[in-house]
């Protein structure tokens, strides 16, 4: 597949089959992303990659950062929910955790953001390359102490998300409204 048609039909795949993902291809595929574009070649991504122990580790922060969310944690009938969650984390093949380096310098701290992104973005394309889905998660768990101490986060590193990986058990079809709608151009 060349890589306009990889662009055009990556998904975020939310469900994924048990079958675990070759490490030598997560391993390929993340060398790959760290050839993005880097203003300053900072090179401010660090990336963890977490299977095993560490994923159920990982999975039991997760519910116990949702658990601290709810009004009433402790009520029988958010049990389910909580035990589905760490189910379905412990579940997917592999759980990769991003962070970049924030440096204080404000415009090279911003660059560094959009790298990591930009790594991010890369690494799901190689994976999808190859069949591997992803499921890119942010949000306030990025920010919740015990996760960062799990991944032993100095305070200049951000987690600027959370990629499941496996083969996708179903691939969403989605559409999108043609470039032309959000392009203008300039003479």
């Amino acid at each position: 597949m060349d890589v306009l048609e990889l662009i055009k039909t990556r998904r975020s795949v939310a469900r994924m089959k048990p079958d675990p993902v070759d490490r030598d291809l997560i391993a390929r595929c993340l060398e790959a992303a760290v050839w993005v574009p880097n203003h300053r070649l900072t090179e401010p991504w660090q990336f963890f990659v977490l299977q095993g122990e560490a994923k159920r580790r990982f999975a039991e922060i997760r519910r116990d950062f949702r658990r601290a969310a709810l009004p009433n944690p402790d009520a029988p009938e958010v049990q389910p929910a909580l035990q589905r969650l760490y189910t379905e984390t412990v579940q997917t093949p592999t759980i990769i955790v991003v962070t970049a380096f924030l440096t204080e310098d404000a415009e090279t701290r911003e660059e560094d953001m959009w790298a990591t992104f930009a790594a991010t973005y890369a690494l799901m394309l190689g994976l999808w390359s190859f069949g591997v889905g992803t499921f890119w998660r942010t949000g306030p768990l990025r920010e919740y102490l015990p996760f960062r101490e799990f991944l032993g986060l100095p305070a200049d590193r951000r987690i600027t998300g959370v990629l499941y990986v496996g083969y996708p058990a179903e691939i969403p079809q989605k559409r999108r409204p043609p470039a032309a709608e959000k392009t203008g151009w300039l003479q």
